[in-house]
């Protein structure tokens, strides 16, 4: 099974096509606000994976759950995957997502339906 370099949750995301270095822009931690619901108008899930030595031809799949305050069932987008090179990198862009309360907004990443990462945003209410 592929391994997790790392996994962050950013309000944007940049692969330069000539060198393959990858730029988070706005890391997510935290969230502000006077009135609810929020909406995050876009946020990119990013992970990178290195390739073990039997995980060539083999299908992976990883899947994104974020799980905001207040709702009872996360939300959840699943993407499949091949390690075709030593590192493979997959950028999930969640588009239009409403926080409807304060608390903790997690975001999970799995892979094969097993739990490899989390990252959490504080979600709180700012004082006028």
């Amino acid at each position: 099974m592929p391994k997790l370099e790392y996994f962050i949750v950013s309000e944007g995301a940049s692969t330069d096509i000539f060198t393959n270095r990858v730029s988070l822009f706005n890391v997510v931690e935290q969230i502000k606000s006077k009135d609810f619901p929020v909406v995050l108008p876009q946020v990119v899930a990013t992970t990178a994976w290195n390739k073990e030595a039997a995980d060539t031809d083999l299908d992976f799949q990883a899947s994104l759950r974020i799980y905001s305050p207040g709702e009872e069932r996360p939300k959840e987008f699943p993407i499949n995957f091949k390690m075709e090179r030593s590192r493979h990198r997959l950028h999930q862009t969640i588009i239009y997502l409403q926080v409807t309360q304060v608390g903790d907004l997690v975001f999970e990443i799995l892979l094969n339906g097993e739990h490899v990462a989390s990252h959490t945003v504080t979600v709180e209410k700012e004082e006028a």
